[in-house]
C-alpha cells in the first residue's frame, strides 16, 4: 500500500514530463515563457505556423504587449532555416509602420543562435513575395510554399533584438529575447515533416 501511494505522484511527474516532452517537439508552435523583467512588447510567447486556405505558410508571432513609438532600432524579428537562414524584421513600434525587410547570412557554424551580420544584395522581402502584417501583441509573417525547399532542413525561432539596418546590411547589437530561449536542442526538423503536421485535419490535431 505504501509503495502504491509514492509510486502514484511519482507517475504523475513522468506522465506530466512526457506531455511536456510531446509538446516541445511539435514542429508547428514554440511556446516560450514569459520574462516579466521585458517589456512586454520585447518579451515573445508564442511562435506558431499554419498553412492559409490559398496554400501560404504562415508564422504567427505573439508578444506579450505592443507599443506605438519608442528605441527606433528595435525590430521582431523571424528566422527561418531553409538552406541558408533569412531574418525577417518588423519594427516594434506601430507608428514606424508595416515594412519588413529580409536579410539572409549563410548557416552557422560556430553555434551562434542568431547571426550578428545578416545581408542579401536583393534588397527586401518582396522579393520573395512576403506578405507581413501587424496582429494584436505581435505580426504575421506569411510565406508562398513554393518558397520552402523540401529538400532541406527546416527550422525557425523569433527574437526581438536591436538592430542597426544600412543598406543591405543590418547588424543584431543586443537580443532582448528568443522564443526558443531554453529549450535543450535546435528546433529544426525536415521541411516535409512541418508540411505533414500542418496538412494535418484540424480534427486530428489535438491527437498529435
Amino acid at each position: 500500500m505504501i509503495w502504491t501511494v509514492a509510486l502514484i505522484p511519482l507517475l504523475l511527474i513522468v506522465s506530466l514530463t512526457a506531455s511536456a516532452m510531446q509538446i516541445d517537439a511539435d514542429p508547428r508552435v514554440i511556446v516560450s515563457f514569459m520574462d516579466k523583467s521585458l517589456s512586454p512588447e520585447l518579451d515573445i510567447l508564442s511562435v506558431a505556423t499554419d498553412i492559409s486556405v490559398d496554400n501560404h505558410l504562415v508564422f504567427q508571432v505573439k508578444t506579450r504587449g505592443e507599443r506605438a513609438d519608442g528605441e527606433a532600432g528595435d525590430h521582431l524579428l523571424l528566422r527561418i532555416l531553409n538552406g541558408k537562414i533569412y531574418g525577417f524584421l518588423i519594427p516594434i513600434n506601430k507608428e514606424d509602420g508595416d515594412k519588413v525587410l529580409m536579410y539572409e547570412s549563410a548557416p552557422q557554424h560556430d553555434g551562434a543562435i542568431l547571426p550578428q551580420v545578416l545581408e542579401t544584395s536583393r534588397g527586401n522581402a518582396r522579393s520573395v513575395a512576403l506578405n507581413a502584417k501587424r496582429i494584436v501583441n505581435g505580426a504575421e509573417f506569411i510565406l508562398p510554399l513554393d518558397w520552402v525547399d523540401f529538400g532541406e532542413n527546416f527550422g525557425f525561432d523569433a527574437y526581438t533584438v536591436k538592430a542597426h539596418v544600412q543598406g543591405n546590411i543590418v547588424e543584431i547589437t543586443e537580443i532582448y529575447d528568443q522564443a526558443g530561449k531554453g529549450r535543450g536542442g535546435r528546433n529544426i526538423f525536415s521541411a516535409v515533416t512541418l508540411l505533414n503536421k500542418l496538412c494535418t485535419p484540424q480534427r486530428l490535431r489535438s491527437n498529435q
